[in-house]
This record gives structure tokens, sequence and C-alpha cells, in this order.
């Protein structure tokens, strides 16, 4: 217990790697337990086809919009840096912006004039990409095994506790299986309407690069509250350069599409889900940001989901409510018995 929670406290990624790895096992599961209660075909078979068919979507999506997606996001990175310039300039073209750029050096003058610098982030970026790719292999491995023999998992964890507790456990962690399947569901369906109504509005509206900004839309979409701001963000930059109001219209284009995904979409499709305060949520994603960086603030909501309906069952149900409806039902008790009960008791 003492060095799981050291663990905790100073390794905080490696429990977000682990839960990511159980969050791709729960979904895996629960796909594959869908195709054999439909078709009584074998576990095991059912979560291959599962495999094949999730990579068989990615290679499609690879092969069909790739290419263009990748000549965009390569252009984008060229746009970008463009369209900060020009922003720089516009700003400085004013008395108080010129004053404020004036006052800050710039970065790249601190970096010309320390080379080391240079190095240590070069070397940085460069082992920062290789770990990012190291715990993408980490999470896929660990799920397929946790999805391959679930049974071996939960009863290994579920025999931890005592055996009055065990039923109410299992009945709780399929109740949170379900929720973060279904959360999952609907934030790829959520995902899926972003990116495709900011490429057909990008199109309509003639700016470049519509499906590399429509994959950013979506791609941040999986990030509430604050995802839909960072993905603007390119969008805005780029259209300054078109000039005129382009950027007024990527403006209201961005903001209705969310608009339309958080008022119309995702209470239609998140109706059987567990419901997450906006704020609560908010405060959760800046909290694990802060304390785990990138990894935390994509996995903030789903832990979050399996928090509240761990606590809502065994803490709320089985503890608070459970203690009240036992107290009330023996006080109605003691209201029902005759005044003779009641005098032979005392």
């Amino acid at each position: 217990m003492i060095s799981s929670f050291a663990l905790l406290v100073f390794h905080p990624n490696y429990f977000l790697l682990v839960f990511a790895g159980i969050f791709l096992s729960v979904l895996l599961n629960y796909s594959s337990s869908w195709i054999v209660r439909n078709t009584g075909m074998k576990y095991w078979l059912a979560l291959l086809l599962v495999i094949l068919f999730s990579v068989g979507i990615l290679y499609l999506m690879i092969i069909l919009i790739g290419p263009s997606i990748a000549s965009q996001v390569r252009e984008m990175s060229d746009t970008l840096p463009k369209s900060l310039n020009n922003l720089k300039e516009e700003i400085t073209g004013t008395k108080v912006g010129k004053e404020l750029f004036d006052e800050l050096p710039t970065e790249m003058d601190e970096l010309m004039n320390n080379r080391e610098e240079i190095f240590s982030r070069i070397v940085g970026s460069f082992s920062s990409t290789i770990g990012a790719i190291a715990n993408f292999f980490i999470i896929i491995i660990t799920g397929i095994f946790l999805a391959s023999t679930p049974h071996i998992y939960t009863q290994g964890f579920v025999r931890l506790f005592s055996v009055d507790f065990r039923p109410r456990l299992r009945e709780v962690m399929n109740k949170v299986q379900s929720t973060l399947s279904l959360w999952m569901m609907a934030k790829l369906i959520s995902m899926l309407v972003v990116g495709i109504l900011t490429a057909i509005g990008l199109e309509i509206l003639g700016m470049p690069l519509p499906y590399a900004l429509a994959l950013i839309a979506a791609l941040f979409s999986f990030i509430p509250n604050i995802g839909p701001y960072l993905a603007l963000a390119p969008a805005v930059l780029i259209a300054l350069m078109e000039g005129g109001n382009m950027f007024i219209y990527v403006l209201i284009l961005y903001f209705g599409i969310q608009i339309v995904e958080s008022y119309l979409i995702t209470p239609l499709i998140e109706k059987k889900m567990v419901h997450l305060p906006p704020a609560l949520t908010l405060f959760w994603m800046v909290l694990l940001g802060i304390l785990t960086g990138i990894l935390g603030l994509i996995l903030a909501t789903p832990i979050l989901a399996a928090l509240v309906v761990i606590i809502n069952e065994l803490y709320v149900k089985d503890n608070l409510e459970a203690g009240y409806e036992l107290q009330v039902e023996q006080e109605n008790k003691s209201e029902t018995k005759k005044p003779e009960e009641q005098e032979e008791e005392k």
C-alpha cells in the first residue's frame, strides 16, 4: 500500500498508463462481448475481429485521406509561422504593441545566445517523441493482453476483498465498464461529427487546409471544455492570413459547431451515461493537467467518469443512502407497533 501511494505521488504517469491500458481493454471487451451476445461467436474470435476491424478502419483512413492530410499538415507547418509573423506585425503597428514587443526579447535571440539550450531542447523533443511512441505501444499491448483474458484479472482483483463484498464489487465493476464503453462510443461519434462539419464548413468558406484543420478539431474535441478552443487557434491564425472578414466567419463556424455538439449531439448520444458537471470536469482536467501533463489532460474525463460511478455506488448508495433507509425503516416499524408491544419492549 505504501509503495503504491509513493508511486502515485512521485510517478503518476505510471498509473495513467495503467488506466489507459485498462480503458482500452474495457472497450475491446465491451465490443467483443456485444458480438458474442448477438452472434454466439467465441470470445477470442470476436476479439480478433474487433482488433482487425479497428486496424482496417485506421488503414483505410490513412490510405484514402492520409496523403492529403499529411500534405496539408506540412503546409500548415509553413503557414502558421507566417501567420504568427503577420499577427506580430499588426500588433507592433500600434504604439502599445511596439512597446510591449520591444521590452520582451525574442526567443530566437535568446536561443542564439545560448547554444547549449538549443541542443538540450532538441534532445528533449527527441526523447519526448520516443517516450510518447513507447507509451502508445505499451497502452496497445496492455489493452490487448487484458482484453484477451479479462476474467483472470477481474477474479484476481475481486479475491482481494471479503467474500460477502465480492458480488457487489463485480456489479460495480460491470457498471464502470459499461459507463466507460458508452462514454467512449459517444465521444467517437461526437468527434466524427465535429470533424465532418468542420471540413464541410471550411470548404464552403474557401479556407485553405480544410482537412488538416478538421482533423485537429476532431482530435481536440476528445478533450471537453478546453479542446475546441485549442483547435480554434490555428484556424484563426490561418484565417487572418486570408484577410477580410474570414477570421470572423471561422469564429462563427467553430462556435456554431461547438453549440451544436454541446447542446444537440452530446445530449442525444449520452442519455445513458453518467452525468459529469461541466465545472467539476474542468477543475479535474486542470488538476490532472498540472500534475501529470498532456496524458492526464486527455484521460481526465474517463477517469472522472469511473470515479463518479465508484463513489456513487460504493459510498453514496451503500453507505449514506443505505444507512438512512435502514433508519427510516426502523422508525416506521416502531411507529406501526401497537402500544402494548411498545410497553413490553420497554
